[in-house]
C-alpha cells in the first residue's frame, strides 16, 4: 500500500469512528458472537421454535466465569416458555431433542466464538409466575461437547449418555449436561432412554 493510499485508508478509519460506522474488515470479530440484544436473538430463534410450541423468554450471552450478563459473553443462554395453557410433562420430554435440533451444532456454527450454549425448558406462568423460573429441562453443551453426539440423529437416549460420561467430573467442566426436573422421572419415554442409555 503506498503512502497516497495509507493516508486515505487512514481518514477512511477516522471518518468511521467519528460517525459510529465500523468497516466491513474491522466487524469480522463481532460477528463471532451472537447479538447481546434479546429481541435480536428473539427474531432470529422463535420462528423455530414457535412450530414446538414455544417461544422465548429470555436470550442473553453470558460472562463464562460468573455467568452474569455480558454483551462479550462466550456462553449464550435460551429459555424457552410453552404457548398456550397446557403442555404435559410427556411433551416436555419429547421437546428435549426437538428443541436440541434447533440449536445444535447450529449455534456453535454460526458463531465461531461461543464457547458453550445451553437452553432451558420453563413451567408455564400459571405454574410458577416468578420472573426466573428454574428449569424443567436444562441442555448444556460446550464446543468440545459437539463431538459426543450425533445432532442430525440424535435420540433421547444418546444426550443422556452423554451427560452421564460426565457425570463424575466437576459442573464447570462438563462438556454435556442434561438436567429434567425430578416430576419427570416416572414419564415412559424418559424411563426407556435412561435405561437405554445406561446400556450404551
Amino acid at each position: 500500500m503506498n503512502r497516497r493510499a495509507r493516508r486515505a485508508f487512514a481518514l477512511v478509519l477516522l471518518t468511521c469512528s467519528l460517525i459510529g460506522v465500523v468497516p466491513a474488515g474491522a466487524a469480522i470479530s463481532e460477528r463471532r458472537l451472537p447479538p447481546p440484544d434479546r429481541e435480536d436473538l428473539v427474531r432470529i430463534f422463535d420462528p423455530k421454535v414457535e412450530d414446538l410450541g414455544f417461544r422465548t423468554t429470555r436470550a442473553r450471552l453470558q460472562n463464562l466465569d460468573t455467568y452474569a450478563i455480558d454483551p462479550r459473553g462466550r456462553h449464550l443462554a435460551i429459555y424457552l416458555e410453552p404457548i398456550g395453557d397446557e403442555f404435559t410433562d410427556a411433551a416436555y420430554v419429547a421437546a428435549v431433542t426437538e428443541t436440541a435440533e434447533v440449536f445444535l451444532p447450529l449455534v456453535f456454527k454460526r458463531w465461531k466464538g461461543l464457547k458453550s450454549f445451553d437452553v432451558c425448558l420453563e413451567p408455564l406462568p400459571a405454574e410458577d409466575a416468578s420472573e426466573e423460573p428454574a428449569p424443567i429441562t436444562q441442555l448444556l453443551v460446550t464446543r468440545p461437547g459437539l463431538d459426543d453426539v450425533d445432532w442430525k440423529h440424535a435420540a433421547l437416549a444418546d444426550l443422556i449418555a452423554a451427560s452421564n460420561k460426565y457425570e463424575s467430573t466437576e459442573s464447570a467442566e462438563r462438556a454435556v449436561y442434561l438436567y429434567f426436573e425430578p416430576r419427570l422421572d416416572t414419564q415412559s419415554e424418559l424411563v426407556g432412554a435412561r435405561e437405554v442409555a445406561r446400556l450404551q
